[in-house]
């Protein structure tokens, strides 16, 4: 017994100085990635986002969003949305529709002033950066190298892919394997330039559909090298300030330096509402033509690689129950197909989502906790059948709302 008791402390000891040898490595690595890994915000908590620091203003002018009764939607179906929100820990969830806000749902503690953590919903706004800088002049167009703005790429293989592949997730660039010391440098470290722009091209661009954070990132920093500005100074004059939408942050690798361009626009459900408000309305802000109205159907339009995605925006329903991402992470679950055919999506981590549909004139906007088995379908399909003519005599009550 003595022996075996020898030999299993001999094991625990063993696992605790590989642990600490594993973590002294990864300190030496970047310093920065294990303050960030313990102290950042809880898994799945969105709205902890003042834990992850340095980070920029990105200042915005938030205008009030035109209000109106509910009368169009059956109660049974906005409650059927409101409890599957409510079951899975949701901050907000918001229906607009026809020009007002119809319905607006906040869980105490939150209200209409909490910023949250989008996580990928932020490669949906960089997807409309880009089409500005395009109208700018700053990049010439999607079928340009990006190499012409991403020096690092000019000496190998990585010279023939092109910015439309970059945002239709077909580079051909290596996916970092979740939890390996790429991928915890890019989601957590202090260098995200040097990072991303040393990943390595594993397959011919444009061939193949691989959802990456490298992708979305490089697409952040070639508009930032093509504009001179820093993203989120370009992004504030040119986008946020014009939409409407409050002021939001930015995370940053480290001081003064690049915001995470991949996640981490941290913003309210309003802001939120704008940006889908924007995209619904052919990038018009008012009388403001804020993003050509030919880049936002560039957007919405199925790339070849995916017939489910199309510029840093998600497209309707997948064959199956599963919308894949890549071969190395979780895939979306989908209960069923969605009721209409045109609805397109900004997709976060976990259930972080702006829903629109065109042809209802509608937009739905849902964050909180992330779940990972997020039922892409529960709640705009129980809004879309609930939907119903409004009546001749509106309501007078305004939009549902809660504190």
């Amino acid at each position: 017994m003595r022996f075996l008791f020898r030999w299993l402390f001999r094991i625990v000891l063993g696992v605790i100085a590989l642990i600490g040898v594993t973590l002294l490595a990864v300190y030496v690595g970047d310093r920065a990635i294990l303050p960030n890994l313990f102290g950042g915000p809880g898994v799945g908590v969105v709205t902890q986002t003042q834990r992850n620091q340095p980070q920029e203003a990105v200042p915005g002018t938030e205008q009030e969003i035109p209000s109106g009764p509910a009368d169009m939607f059956d109660p049974a179906a906005l409650a059927k949305a409101e409890a599957y929100a409510a079951q899975n820990d949701s901050v907000a969830l918001l229906v607009f529709q026809g020009g007002a806000l119809r319905y607006e749902k906040y869980w105490a503690p939150w209200d209409r002033n909490t910023r949250t953590d989008s996580f990928s919903g932020h490669k949906t706004v960089m997807g409309l950066l880009m089409g500005a800088a395009i109208a700018d002049g700053f990049v010439k167009s999607l079928d340009e190298p990006a190499a012409n703005y991403i020096p690092e790429f000019r000496s190998d293989a990585r010279r023939e892919i092109r910015i439309r592949d970059l945002l239709q997730m077909s580079s051909g660039l290596e996916v970092p394997r979740f939890g390996g010391w790429t991928s915890l440098r890019i989601n957590l470290g202090s260098d995200l330039a040097g990072t991303v722009t040393r990943l390595q091209s594993v397959e011919p661009p444009g061939k193949r559909f691989q959802y990456t954070n490298g992708s979305a990132q490089l697409s952040g920093l070639l508009i930032q090298n093509a504009t001179g500005k820093r993203y989120a100074e370009y992004l504030s004059e040119r986008l946020w300030s014009r939409i409407g939408a409050p002021p939001a942050s930015l995370w940053l690798d480290r001081e003064e330096g690049l915001p995470r361009i991949f996640c981490c626009i941290y913003t309210t459900a309003r802001g939120w509402m704008q940006v889908g408000r924007l995209m619904l309305n052919q990038g018009k802000v008012g009388e403001d033509q804020v993003v050509p109205a030919e880049w936002i159907r560039a957007m919405t339009t199925p790339a070849s690689t995916n017939p489910n995605y199309g510029l840093m925006t998600w497209l309707g329903s997948p064959p199956g129950t599963e919308r894949i991402y890549n071969d190395k992470t979780v895939k979306a679950f989908h209960s069923e197909p969605f009721v209409v055919d045109d609805i397109f999506f900004i997709d976060g981590f976990g259930g972080q989502r702006v829903y629109m549909v065109p042809s209802r004139d509608l937009i739905i906007v849902r964050t909180g906790r992330a779940i990972q088995k997020w039922d892409d379908a529960l709640i705009p399909n129980a809004i879309l059948r609930g939907m119903r003519a409004p009546s001749a005599e509106p309501a007078a009550a305004p939009a549902t709302a809660a504190p």
